[in-house]
Formats: structure tokens, sequence, C-alpha cells
């Protein structure tokens, strides 16, 4: 037996002796074989034994593990990423997936060997520009579509009020947007247009935002580049958000009129501030102007299961309407380890049946 190690680990550090081709990558059964085989009768012949009888018998014990080891790298590459990909366009984000690596790339590599085609990621316009090169040309290279990153949070300006400083942040963000997208190819970014004045009424704030965001349209709008404005069920700077629900955010993108301007319809959102029995009949309503999706369960904000949203109807409207965009998973996990991993994609694949 310890013979039987010691040839293991050479054989397996020095696979190129014992491949059938030049490759360094794959070691030959046939030559894993007959050298153990060999090896076996020299070891019978010192020891006075039948060389011969030795060899069959040394053979008939190691040969189905010889024949694991060399097939070894082949069967790994094989279960790598033979994970049944989602049919929706599910896209999950940095640091989602329970047990997944570390290094960035890697967790995008989990998430496509788990069966995802589509990755989000709120903020990775704040990140490394080499990183997002490098993001942009892995999703090319495996065929991964990119989500939404954040072009700007509105910074706390009124963009019903904005004032020239509030201007110039709000189209220097816009032109950063534009930088972004060249390096990663991403086409929708996440737009918040600021707090909203509980005292004005909501339609001039509306009519009066507008104005800005149109600017903000002739900057993005020949990269191909569109700003979902993202209603939200909390507040953001400067006090509660100017769009809350769906019906707001399609109030915003009818004034502006910009193929550039449309609707991030986060049905997490829309479920928190009480419209969980009409996500799909508040969804249908504003269809016209929708360019981008987004799940969490409520209450919790955990993946489809978790709460009480009803994301398997949603995904068949989804289907109807013809969507076949990114669906950012934003949310987190309801567990940790793998069991938390197992109990997320177990959510995605009934939701996506």
């Amino acid at each position: 037996m310890r013979v039987l190690a010691i040839i293991s680990v050479f054989i397996v550090t020095m696979p190129p002796l014992f491949a059938d081709s030049e490759s360094t990558s794959q070691i030959s059964p046939r030559y894993c074989f007959g050298f153990f085989c060999k090896m076996s009768s020299l070891r019978s012949a010192k020891n006075g034994e039948s060389p011969i009888m030795n060899r069959r018998k040394f053979c008939s014990l190691t040969g189905t593990s010889l024949a694991g080891m060399a097939a070894g790298p082949a069967i790994a590459a094989h279960h790598a990423g033979d994970a049944k990909p989602f049919k929706a366009m599910f896209a999950p984000h940095s640091g989602l997936l329970p047990t997944g690596p570390k290094d960035y790339l890697d967790q995008m590599k989990f998430a496509y060997d788990h069966g995802f085609r589509s990755w989000e990621e709120n903020w990775l316009s704040r990140k490394d520009a080499k990183l997002c090169e490098k993001v942009g040309e892995f999703a090319k290279d495996k065929g991964i579509l990119l989500g939404v990153t954040v072009i700007t949070g509105g910074n706390g300006v009124k963009f019903w009020d904005p004032g020239e400083d509030g201007i110039k942040n709000i189209l220097a963000d816009m032109k950063k947007g534009v930088e972004h997208c060249k390096r990663t190819g991403q086409t929708n970014m996440t737009m918040i247009p600021g707090p909203r004045d509980p005292k004005m009424p909501y339609e001039e704030q509306i009519k009066k935002a507008a104005d800005l965001m149109k600017r903000c349209c002739d900057i993005v709008e020949g990269h191909g580049i569109i700003l979902a404005q993202e209603p939200l069920s909390h507040g953001v700077k400067g006090g509660p958000p100017l769009l809350r629900s769906f019906e707001d955010g399609h109030k915003l993108c009818t004034a502006v009129n910009r193929k550039s301007c449309k609707v991030l319809a986060d049905f997490f959102h829309e479920g928190q501030i009480g419209n969980g029995p009409k996500l799909i009949e508040n969804a249908e309503k504003i269809w016209d102007q929708v360019s981008y999706i987004q799940y969490g369960d409520s209450p919790g904000r955990k993946e489809p299961g978790t709460g009480k949203l009803d994301y398997v109807a949603v995904t068949k409207f989804l289907r109807k309407k013809g969507y076949t965009g990114p669906i950012g998973m934003e949310h987190g996990a309801s567990k940790k380890g793998k069991e938390g991993l197992d109990a997320l994609i177990s959510s995605y694949r009934k939701v996506d049946a």
C-alpha cells in the first residue's frame, strides 16, 4: 500500500510522463495502468513471488482506482458547469450566493456554474475600472447578460428644484456612467431622482423633475443607455422618495417621454408599500414604460417563497409579456451555508418552472 501511495503521488504530480499526447492536463489510463502493473511485477520478483500472478492480482485490485484517477480531471471539468441554466435571466449579485468564493470574478463563475446566466451589481460603477473591464470581458465570453448598476442615487438633489450645483452634480454622474458602460457593456442604469416635497403638489414636482431628466437623457441616450427610474418603499437622502410606486415611476417617464428614461419595476418595493395583491395588475398598467425588473420577497427581502408575494405568478406574467431581460435578485439569502445555497436555488427553480 505504501508503494501504491508513492506511485499515485508520482503519477499525479508528473502527468507529462504518462500522457498519450503532449498535453500536461490529462493522464493516459493506458500508461498509468501499465506503469502500476510493471512496478507490481518488479516488487513480486524481489519478494520471490510469481510476477505474473501478483501482477494480475494487483491489476484487479487497482484497475478501477487507476481509471478514476486518470479520468479525474475530465470528470471535474464535466461537472463544473453542468447545472441546468435557468430559463429566466435571474441575476444574482456579489455576496448573495451562500458558500460562494470571495474573488469577484470567481463569484460570477460560481453563479454561472449553478445555472445563472445574468448578473447584477448595484455599485459596480464604483469599483476599480480594471475590474469592470474584466467583468465586461467575462460576461461577453460566457454569454452573461449584465443587469443594472447605479448611475446616481440622487445625492439629495431635489430634481424639481435642483439649483445650479445640483444640476452640475447630476450631469457629472451621467458622464461617469457613460464611461463605465463603455467598460462593461451595460445598458440599464439605476437612477434615483431624489426626494419629494410633501407640501408641494405632486404633479408639479413631476413636471419640473422631467426637465432635469431630459438633460440627463441628452447625455446617455446616444450611447444606448437607459436610465431605469426606481420607485422605493424607503426614504432617500433629503426625505421620502420622489418615486414611491410603479404608478409614480410611470408618471415621470411619461412626462419625460424619452426612450432612455424608463421604469425599474422592483416588485419588492411595490409589495412593501401594500400593493402585494395587485403586483401583476399594477405592472400591467405601467408596462409600456418598463425596462428592467427586480425581485425580492416581502416582508423580509429574501428569496421568493420566504414572504407573501407570488413570484410564480409574476414570472408567468413576465413571460406572457415577452420580457427576456435580467431579473435582478435584489435581496438577501434566508439561510447560510450549503443549506442557504440549496434553499435559494430551489426557490428560483420553483419560480422558473
